[in-house]
């Protein structure tokens, strides 16, 4: 009788060793399948949470481009096919000042000689940063949007094959320069009328 049920309690353990090695099976191809990134991981990765490795991308992104907080967890849910849950936790761990990383991506848009109401345009509609945040870095930018306006003009303006009305609307309607901004670059861009 002893040795039977030392034989019964040894097969209960054995079966649920075996249950247990099958439920983390399945955990991990679950995790795998749901949790995909755009490139496969390693398989050794899947031992590592999903909010560790969501958190791990979300750091990634924000280190090499200055994004806002919403465009890091619509990554995330996107392209690293987590959860919107595990996106949020992960964006929310991120020790990141959004005003500043705002300022960074405002200062990457100099170079397009953005007007200012373009500027904050791109910051909140297309960067997706809150209002708060696209006005903190139009303040801490220091760009000076009549030079802007002018660099606009210059490269606006074809050579010159375009008249000074013509140009004085494209930059106020369109690039939405202030009339005073607008003027002030017709006045003062390096551009050839004489055609």
């Amino acid at each position: 009788m002893k040795k039977f049920l030392i034989f019964i309690l040894t097969m209960f353990g054995l079966m649920l060793g075996m249950l247990a090695m099958m439920y983390n099976e399945y955990i991990r191809a679950y995790e795998a399948a749901h949790h995909r990134s755009s490139f496969p991981e390693p398989k050794e990765n899947l031992l590592v949470p999903v909010s560790t490795r969501a958190y791990a991308k979300a750091k990634s992104w924000s280190e090499k481009s200055p994004l806002s907080k919403q465009q890091i967890k619509i990554y995330l849910t996107k392209y690293g096919m987590y959860s919107e849950y595990i996106s949020q936790s992960a964006v929310n761990k991120l020790n990141i000042d959004w005003k500043e990383q705002a300022v960074l991506r405002a200062k990457s848009y100099q170079k397009f000689h953005y007007s200012k109401e373009k500027l904050v345009g791109q910051l909140v509609n297309v960067d997706l940063f809150t209002p708060e945040e696209a006005d903190y870095a139009i303040e801490k930018v220091h760009f000076d949007w009549k030079e802007e306006a002018v660099k606009e003009a210059e490269s606006s303006a074809n050579g010159g094959k375009i008249s000074k009305e013509r140009l004085l609307e494209i930059l106020v309607e369109n690039r939405k320069f202030t009339q005073e901004e607008a003027e002030y670059a017709i006045e003062h861009a390096k551009i050839d009328w004489s055609d």
